[in-house]
Order: structure tokens, then sequence, then C-alpha cells
């Protein structure tokens, strides 16, 4: 009998935790990560008595079903929640390459080089890809690099920056980070659970650990990378570049990492905007001769910004912010905010519009043109 109330207590368990969905919405962030961490913890002691006691549970699923939480975790930048889902996870079973990987990206992320490095060629030796291999790499390409910067520590950010160049001491940068990061927060109505890594480089130095060309003025890649002493760039370049990066930041914690190219730097220009203007010249170029993008293609999950030619992306971009730019006008910010949030619970981008903004892309796209002279 006492066997049999404890299959019962534990049928009874997975059914609940299976149902955390239909949860009142009015609870907080904070009150959902809580509840998430309870519910995670209840649920590995489930699996954990399956696994121990040999139940019919296999041990497979579960280890998967463990990745897809920290993944779950890792995406609304609770690290430290998605490491131990990810430890229980290989506990399960030591071949998952996916949880070695994704440790690694946690710990390079949270600027632990050595074990990031390390849970990388774990992963590597389970399964070898090009993917990996270049992660290693560049890991190992930044790591030579940042052993030569200081260490500016404060509230939101781990600053990164080679003192006494330029001006550009960890003082002034905090400063600088701190009233970029004000000025986004207010306009999302969101503000970080968690630190984010902002590096001021040399232009070499940017090009050796992004790989990007030199005219590039920023990169968010989960860090905030910058080529702060870079020959030429001034301070209004350095703000306007920290915005645009930063805005990336907000849009990757609000999305889940889910939002579309268009729709992250659409936004990303338009925070940029208010410090130093966006050139729109090729977008105005192609109004005038009629070859703007389709709505169609620009929200398409196939479009690769990587396929494109150097003309066709600048004029992707300067789309991108002109599109956002009327939307933000017309339905304000925290439209933009829940349309963000749409695309984290994964709504294809036609459904999340339609949703949020109560017109389908095609009329979006129609009334916006109507207020383009000579589109």
């Amino acid at each position: 009998m006492k066997n049999k109330n404890l299959k019962i207590f534990l049928c009874l368990a997975v059914a609940f935790l299976s149902c955390g969905g239909i949860l009142s919405f009015a609870a907080t962030e904070e009150n959902d990560r809580g509840k998430e961490d309870v519910e995670r913890r209840q649920k590995i002691e489930i699996e954990r008595f399956y696994a121990g006691k040999g139940g019919s549970a296999p041990v497979a699923p579960m280890a998967i079903e463990l990745y897809n939480d920290a993944v779950k975790f890792y995406e609304k930048n609770e690290f430290e929640l998605a490491r131990q889902a990810l430890n229980d996870s290989l506990q399960l079973d030591p071949r998952n390459a996916l949880a070695l990987e994704l440790l690694g990206e946690i710990e390079n992320l949270q600027q632990n080089f050595e074990k990031a490095e390390n849970y990388y060629k774990q992963s590597y030796l389970i399964n070898p890809s090009q993917r990996l291999r270049q992660k290693i790499e560049k890991l190992q390409k930044e790591h030579a690099v940042e052993k030569n910067l200081d260490t500016y520590d404060e509230e939101h950010f781990i600053i990164k920056y080679r003192k006494g160049e330029q001006g550009y001491e960890g003082y002034w940068l905090k400063n600088l980070l701190r009233e970029v990061y004000r000025q986004i927060s207010q306009d999302f109505g969101h503000y970080f659970n968690h630190k984010t890594t902002v590096l001021f480089y040399q232009g070499t130095e940017f090009h050796d650990v992004t790989g990007q060309a030199g005219w590039v003025g920023g990169l968010y890649d989960g860090k905030i990378r910058l080529p702060a002493y870079r020959q030429g760039f001034n301070e209004r370049e350095l703000r306007a570049a920290a915005t645009h990066e930063m805005t990336h930041a907000f849009v990757a914690s609000l999305s889940g990492m889910r939002a579309p190219a268009w729709l992250h730097e659409g936004l990303a220009q338009y925070e940029q905007n208010k410090v130093l203007p966006v050139n729109t010249t090729i977008f105005d170029a192609a109004v005038r001769t009629k070859t703007l993008i389709p709505m169609s293609r620009l929200l398409s999950e196939d479009l690769k910004l990587d396929k494109m030619d150097p003309f066709e992306a600048a004029l992707f971009y300067q789309e991108s912010f002109e599109l956002v730019r009327y939307m933000v006008e017309r339905f304000q910010m925290y439209r933009m905010k829940e349309l963000l949030v749409k695309f984290k619970e994964g709504k294809p981008a036609e459904q999340a519009i339609e949703e949020t903004l109560g017109v389908s892309p095609s009329q979006l796209e129609k009334e916006w043109l109507a207020t383009i002279p000579n589109a």
C-alpha cells in the first residue's frame, strides 16, 4: 500500500508540474522565477527517484528534459539555475554534448575562460563540429587579449578596458554605460537581472577577436564589444555605438534571444538615432526607385544577412530602422516590448504582429508606405 500511495503521489506531482503554464500571469517575474525553481527541483526529485530505484522512466529523456529546462533558464539569463539543470542532465547522461557546450557558453559569458574552454573541448570530443572549433579559437583569442585589460566591476556591468588610454578610464566608462542603460531601460520598462560584460578594445584587437570588418562600430554576441580606442572614434560615436549594442542586449533579454534580425536592428538603430542620426540615403534612393525590400521578405525566417551583397545589406538595416521607427511612433514602445515577448513565446512574425498590433503585416506595410512620400 505504501508503494502504491507513493506512485499515486508521483503521478499527481508530475501532472501538477505539467500544468504549470495555466497559473496566473499576474505573478511578478521574480515570483515566476521562484516558482519555476521550486517546480524544477520537485521534478528532479521525482526523476531521481525513478532513475535511482530502477523505475520505468528512461534516463536519456530525463537528461533531455533537464537540458531543455536549462535552455529556458539560459534564455532568461538565469545562469545559476541553468548551470544546475545542466549538471543534473550530465549526471544522467555524461555524453550530452549540447549540455557541455551550453555550460561553456555560460562560463564564457561570466568571464570564466578556462572553464569555458574545458567544456567546449569536452563537447568537441563527443561531437566534433566546425562551430565548436571556431568557438574554441575565438575564446583563446579573447582570453589572450583580455589578460592585458583592466576590470571595473559595477552593478550592471563587468567593464574591461585599457587604463590610461585616450582618457577612457573605468569611472568615466562606468558613467557612460549607466547613462545609456538608464535611457534604454526607461524606454523598454525593463531591467537586467544579470551583469553584462562590456569590452573596450583597440581597433586591431576588436578585429582580431570578432573577425568583423574595420568599419564595424561594435558587436553584441552575449557581450558588448566596442572598438573604443580605434583612431578617429570620438566620444559621441562611442556613446552611439554603446547605445546600439546595449539595445541589442535588451532586445535579446526581452525576447529570450528569439527576436528576428529586422526587429533587433531596427530597435538598436532607433535608440542609436537619439545620439547620432542614422544615415538613410540608401533607403531614400530605394523609395525613389521603388526597390524597397518587400515586407514578406523582410520578415522571412529564411532571410540571411551574410548572403546579401553590401548594398542590399545596407538597405536591410536602413529599412528596418524606418519601419521600426514608424511602429514605435504609431504604437508606442510598450507595444514593441509586447511584440518581443511574443517572439520569446515562439510566435512567428506574422502571428506576433497581428496579436500585438491588431494588424496584419501586409496591412502594416501598406499603411507605413502611405506615410512615405513617393513610396
